[in-house]
């Protein structure tokens, strides 16, 4: 579970983002810190949800945030938090239950307890969406979030572990049924997807989930498209859950070793396919309201340099999309046969266009503001 540096999409671009806070405070006579970034439309009227994003054994926050989780989080509106660990004889570690040999890293340290005190301090300043606090991670991240959705399910509305399980020196007994998203690589060297020595395996993670969460045992299974030359090619398995309010969701990256996976290196962007799982569960049985209509996502909104496209599943491609100004005038037309589709918006100038996204059953349109 050593550092892991992360070159995702959004380090190759430049973006009309809030500008980054850092936060230090003192909790349990240490100081720690966090990365928090406010959506640029963020407006005290309407509540708001908040993604804590937590990295791995001895990587940081600066390092981190390149998962891009605040890119898609200035657009869909929620708040996202980079907490960092504490430091440790093998670096940066969180109390996450992730033992080996019955050792436990910074096993004195409340993580826990210092995760919900950012909370709380989130809610005095800003209009919090309680009914939505998710978390994600990676690696020994990914273990962190397990022990949130086991000890704090009563405030954890969602979670998603990338190469990270439930770790073998917790005892996880959540009281209420949590939607979880596991993405695991089969090749993965550190965290091994079938001999896992920090905690339990892959498969028996995600079928303790499903029976915890009295998931449907029949699962929907879906292939991605297996474009880039990576070796890598991604399947996942979709257990319904009753009222579809605690469903669990499985992507198997076959041939992946410790890492997260982005395009346009990969054929698939876990930070996208997080957010698209998390988003659809709130601690009430309500279902959330989809952000992205009919399975089509875009994204930043105003941009500048770039537009990302991304659609799910239920969207048969190929996609066209046909950018028209506000004259009417059709100014391009792109046809994508993938599930993600990056757009060079560098030649158009300055303004409001329509974005015009079509498929066979899907259609939309989308006022977008090039910066």
């Amino acid at each position: 579970m050593k550092r892991l540096f992360l070159y995702c999409f959004t380090l190759l671009i430049s973006l009309s983002l809030s500008a980054q806070t850092i936060v230090t405070f003192t909790f349990g006579g240490q100081s720690r810190k966090y990365i928090k970034y406010i959506p640029s439309n963020y407006n005290s009227q309407n509540s708001v949800p908040v993604i804590f994003c937590l990295h791995g054994l001895g990587d940081n926050i600066d390092n981190f945030k390149g998962i891009g989780m605040h890119v898609i989080g200035d657009t869909a509106g929620f708040i996202t938090i980079y907490p960092e660990a504490m430091s440790s004889m093998f670096g940066t570690a969180w109390n996450s239950g992730a033992s080996y040999m019955g050792f436990v890293l910074n096993s004195t340290v409340n993580d826990v307890g210092f995760l919900m005190a950012i909370l709380d301090s989130l809610q005095i300043g800003y209009n919090i969406d309680m009914q939505r606090i998710y978390f994600c991670g990676f690696s020994m991240g990914g273990f962190m979030s397990e022990r949130m959705a086991c000890e704090m399910s009563n405030k954890v509305a969602a979670i998603a572990s990338v190469a990270g399980t439930i770790g073998t020196s917790l005892t996880c007994s959540p009281s209420r049924a949590v939607p979880v998203c596991h993405f695991h690589g089969t090749a993965d060297s550190q965290v091994s997807y079938s001999s896992n020595q920090y905690g339990i395996n892959a498969e028996q993670l995600v079928q303790f989930w499903v029976q915890n969460n009295t998931c449907d045992s029949n699962y929907i299974f879906q292939t991605y498209p297996d474009i880039v030359n990576d070796s890598i090619s991604v399947e996942s398995y979709y257990y319904n859950s009753q009222n579809h309010t605690a469903d669990v969701m499985f992507y198997k990256a076959i041939g992946a070793d410790h890492q997260w996976l982005y395009p346009p290196v990969n054929d698939i962007s876990y930070t996208i396919e997080i957010w698209n799982f998390l988003r659809k569960f709130q601690l009430t049985n309500q279902q959330v309201e989809e952000n992205y209509k009919d399975g089509i996502s875009l994204y930043p909104n105003p941009a500048k340099n770039k537009i990302y496209i991304s659609t799910n599943a239920n969207v048969q491609l190929p996609l066209n999309i046909d950018i028209i100004d506000l004259s009417g005038k059709k100014i391009k037309s792109i046809k994508s046969d993938t599930n993600y589709k990056t757009i060079d918006v560098n030649s158009l100038k300055t303004g409001t266009y329509i974005f015009r996204l079509s498929a066979k059953k899907n259609v939309i349109e989308k006022k977008v503001i090039i910066q």
